[in-house]
């Protein structure tokens, strides 16, 4: 029951009202639990409070249901949260008379004072407008945008701490040596200036770490043959098709590719320790490349000794680690609810249930896609936040008896995406691949660990293998629970639970290595 969450109590809630519609009660639930007003229970709660307290019946104040309203809009229409009382004006207007005799008034002000003055009750005061876990703090993972989550840290004072005790000065970022525990310092250091998705095109580029830019690299030596291969094979794509060479260039970063592609293949590291500064009085050529048949699925980190952390049967993902998992936000303070997965430079696949119920809103802005983050509270570095185009729906999602058969829809974004190791595709099946069972597969989200009334979702990215079930034996265990898994779904995990998927995983991939490719 939503109001025993309060932390005082409404009485005068009859019975009726909560037997009425337990459908209802259970949507009203789901919109409470994606967290998305602080008072959102406190209004419900005041409405069925308000059909039986007799004579003097105590209602919500107006104030109360417009904040609600507000911020949870959205999600009732998602959940299919139809109430009678959306309509704000038949309750009392608390806005001139403080007096006035309903629910949630005070409790409205609280809430506008706390977020004016940027409290956190629990956590990290974060670029001034942010919360995040207090363990984030000296963690050796940039979380705020103006570093002051790992600055000042005991271990460090001086320079940047990154993690496992480790402190290393701004000079040795993209300096081609793994300096940090989880190589966090050698990543993203090269791109090309004009896009990167599909194709990838442009000015070769190296970050510079003592003026936080991006700047051209310059070539000492150029192989015709090897060097524009080499380079695209560093960045994610299969082939060179072009590159030129541009002259009288003066440029402050320099890099050298003349040793033979396997060499590269085996120590692709080297390419960065390769890097130089280009004296200012010399001119180098520049090097414009034409990169094509991005490789999909590829997790471009580097091989580290996991943390032993156990989470409800999985371990907490580091930052990078899932470059294609996608955040779905809703409304107009961006709440997260769903998750997807990114399958290509404008679209991302996700369940259809999180498009809404029987219906997909008409309203396509109140959706936001955030991409290429693993902790949903940082500050986006590399990631991106993109609207919606468009949504399509599987033509048979729920169409049959069985509810959530076909559960599956694109999101089309409103832009198109510039891939880089923290956003990368994933890859889809071929057409009719069967799935066997007994396969190792991986389950990721932000889904809630324990379930409890009232939690919210995870900050961090959990991880979860799973295997692959055969479908008769999945429909044997869930007889009892009157489920039916049809030739619509696919069915992972354990009969005895514990690793899973959970609230708030809805959408997000179920991850299965490619057969005869190592990283993919």
């Amino acid at each position: 029951m939503i109001c025993t969450t309060l932390p005082f109590s409404i009485l005068c809630i009859p019975s009726s009202a909560i037997q009425k519609d337990p459908r209802e009660l259970i949507a009203l639930e789901s919109v409470v639990n994606v967290r998305c007003y602080e008072l959102t229970a406190l209004y419900f709660c005041a409405l069925l409070a308000s059909k039986g307290c007799g004579d003097r019946k105590l209602k919500p104040c107006q104030s109360l249901c417009k904040e609600t309203i507000r911020s949870c809009g959205f999600f009732f229409d998602i959940f299919e949260a139809y109430h009678e009382h959306r309509d704000c004006t038949q309750f009392p207007n608390d806005s001139n008379n403080p007096n006035t005799f309903c629910i949630g008034h005070r409790e409205v002000l609280n809430v506008r004072k706390m977020k004016l003055r940027g409290l956190c009750h629990e956590g990290f005061r974060c670029d001034k407008k942010r919360c995040i876990p207090m363990d984030w703090k000296c963690d050796g993972h940039f979380d705020c945008e103006d570093h002051t989550d790992e600055l000042k840290c005991s271990q460090c004072p001086d320079q940047l701490f990154c993690g496992a005790g480790k402190c290393i000065a701004v000079e040795h970022i993209c300096n081609g040596v793994f300096d940090c525990e989880w190589g966090q310092d050698e990543r993203n250091c090269v791109r090309l200036s004009g896009e990167m998705g599909v194709i990838g095109e442009g000015m070769l580029e190296l970050y510079s770490p003592n003026t936080t830019s991006w700047r051209p690299a310059c070539i000492q030596s150029w192989d015709s043959e090897l060097s524009a291969t080499i380079i695209c094979n560093i960045l994610g794509y299969k082939l060179s098709s072009r590159s030129m060479l541009g002259e009288n260039n003066k440029l402050l970063a320099s890099v050298k590719y003349n040793q033979s592609k396997e060499y590269y293949d085996e120590n692709k590291m080297t390419v960065y320790r390769e890097i130089r500064y280009c004296p200012d009085t010399f001119l180098y050529p520049s090097i414009s490349l034409l990169c094509s048949n991005f490789e999909c699925g590829v997790r471009r980190r580097p091989q580290t000794i996991f943390r032993k952390t156990r989470i409800v049967g999985g371990r907490p993902s580091l930052p990078g680690d899932w470059p294609f998992l996608a955040a779905i936000l809703g409304g107009p303070d961006e709440i997260f609810y769903c998750a997807g997965v990114l399958i290509s430079e404008q679209w991302v696949l996700t369940a259809a249930h999180c498009t809404g119920g029987r219906k997909i809103l008409g309203d396509l802005s109140e959706w936001t896609i955030q991409l290429g983050m693993t902790r949903r509270h940082s500050h986006s570095f590399f990631g991106r936040k993109v609207k919606v185009e468009k949504i399509i729906r599987h033509e048979k999602y729920n169409n049959g008896p069985v509810q959530h058969d076909h559960d599956i829809a694109l999101f089309k974004l409103s832009e198109k995406l510039t891939f880089h190791e923290f956003l990368l595709p994933v890859c889809l099946p071929p057409p009719n691949m069967i799935l066997k069972a007994n396969i190792s597969c991986t389950v990721i989200g932000w889904g809630r660990r324990n379930g409890l009334e009232g939690a919210d979702y995870e900050p961090t990215v959990n991880e979860v293998q799973v295997p692959v079930l055969d479908r008769d034996l999945c429909n044997t265990w869930l007889k009892q629970k009157d489920v039916n898994i049809t030739e619509g779904m696919i069915c992972a995990g354990y009969e005895q639970g514990g690793k899973d998927a959970c609230q708030g995983d809805s959408g997000g991939p179920l991850l299965c290595p490619m057969e005869g490719y190592r990283d993919r």
